[in-house]
């Protein structure tokens, strides 16, 4: 199995001691191969965003339908669902950082193939579904590396730093693509956002060729199936990990689909209209980079039970709060909360995770995170539709949420024999 053989030791700065509030945020940037990691994702995401909205309104001009939207966002990523887990085997039998060249240029070459069609006016709905679905399945064959390679860039001592640092990029890329694309379709048109997508996967894919990653001796004569079956029996045997994939599980499947219900929130609770919508969600966006800052600037931050499950209740707590209420600042303030508390759970989950695996499962491990984040999204998002449409919206959230803190509640209660602190 793999093993680990060299230790990022690429720093350009001194210890955090001696850092500043401010530098001590930002410390894994220290790590030449991080920041370059970090930059070229932060731009990636920028397009990636851009194509989301754009791609959005493009289905709404062709089709009309909220049906045709919903299932290009179910095809995105459903392919999560079935592809984790062999993407986590792959990740830990072949190079991450080569399976990330190879995964990120056929994303690259995919938002050209949709830019070329709809600059010639030639794209329809099949081929956009093809499209996107052949996209979700690149990125779900991405993400585990993606997730299994930052422990190979920094020292573990900045492990949540670099993972917070990680999810301010992400969250700060999801505020400034939308942006950018409600700009760029005013004037460039949908395929102006899809040739700048193109360009926004050069920055990383240079980024990726440049960095210097840790060797790892790779499984040999075990096939994919097999190391995957391993993989899961390891977790299986593993109490801690089963506990800790199971909050961003159970927050995916009941609490997180708040997002696919806000327009209708927005529109018949709050009484606003779009704008309306975009300033509610800029609150959850503002609350996640506020949130991930924090952790980023928190020094040898070792997650433990009580933070991880504290954050996932506060969450479960606030959307039950969200369900009552209907003036549009209290909906704003909750939702900060929400963002906050969601990008503290998932960020503690991901970094204790990823320093309590060890480097020969790591990318079969992180696979399963990613299966439990994005994979049982679009079963959220079904459930929290159906009961939104027989129950009410209101009900819908509260149920989720009611659900979700009774879970934390009972897990925080519980004495799982070892705390949930990361890896020495």
């Amino acid at each position: 199995m793999a093993a680990e053989t060299t230790k990022p030791s690429n720093v350009t700065a001194g210890p955090t001691a001696e850092l500043g509030p401010v530098a001590a945020m930002f410390r894994s940037l220290r790590y030449r191969d991080f920041a370059f990691f970090w930059t070229g994702n932060f731009l990636s995401n920028i397009g990636t965003w851009m194509q989301n909205l754009a791609l959005g309104w493009l289905v709404l001009e062709l089709t009309n339908s909220p049906f045709w939207l919903g299932l290009n966002g179910f095809l995105g990523t459903a392919p999560s669902l079935v592809f984790s887990l062999p993407g986590g085997a792959i990740a830990d039998r072949l190079n991450r950082r080569t399976l990330m060249i190879i995964t990120q240029t056929i994303m690259m070459l995919l938002a050209l193939i949709l830019a070329i069609l709809t600059s010639f006016r030639i794209a329809r709905i099949q081929e956009i579904l093809i499209i996107g679905f052949l996209t979700g399945l690149a990125s779900a064959l991405n993400n585990p590396a993606y997730q299994a390679i930052v422990p190979d860039l920094v020292k573990p001592e900045d492990l949540t730093n670099a993972v917070a640092l990680n999810s301010a990029q992400f969250n700060m890329s999801r505020t400034i693509g939308p942006t950018l694309a409600g700009l760029t379709l005013g004037s460039l048109g949908a395929a102006g956002c899809f040739y700048l997508n193109t360009v926004s996967f050069l920055p990383l894919i240079i980024a990726l060729l440049a960095i210097r990653v840790p060797t790892h001796s790779a499984s040999q004569g075990e096939s994919v199936w097999g190391a995957m079956l391993d993989g899961v029996r390891y977790v299986g045997r593993n109490r801690v990990l089963l506990l800790l994939l199971s909050v961003p599980a159970t927050l995916s499947l009941l609490g997180l689909p708040f997002v696919v219900l806000m327009p209708v929130f927005a529109r018949d609770l709050v009484k606003v209209g779009p704008s309306g919508l975009g300033y509610l969600m800029a609150g959850a966006g503002f609350g996640a980079v506020a949130s991930a800052l924090t952790l980023a600037s928190q020094a040898h931050l070792q997650p433990r039970r009580q933070f991880i499950l504290g954050c996932a209740a506060t969450f479960s707590l606030g959307l039950i709060l969200l369900a009552t209420v209907s003036s549009f600042w209290w909906s704003f303030l909750l939702l900060v909360v929400l963002g906050g508390t969601m990008v503290g759970t998932l960020s503690l989950t991901n970094s204790t995770l990823q320093a309590t695996a060890p480097p020969e499962y790591r990318g079969r491990i992180m696979s399963m995170y990613n299966l439990a984040v994005i994979g049982i999204s679009p079963v959220g998002s079904l459930q929290a539709g159906a009961v939104a449409e027989a129950l009410g919206v209101r009900t819908a959230l509260a149920l989720g949420g009611g659900v979700c803190l009774a879970y934390f509640l009972v897990l925080l209660a519980m004495r799982p024999g070892a705390r949930l602190a990361i890896r020495e």
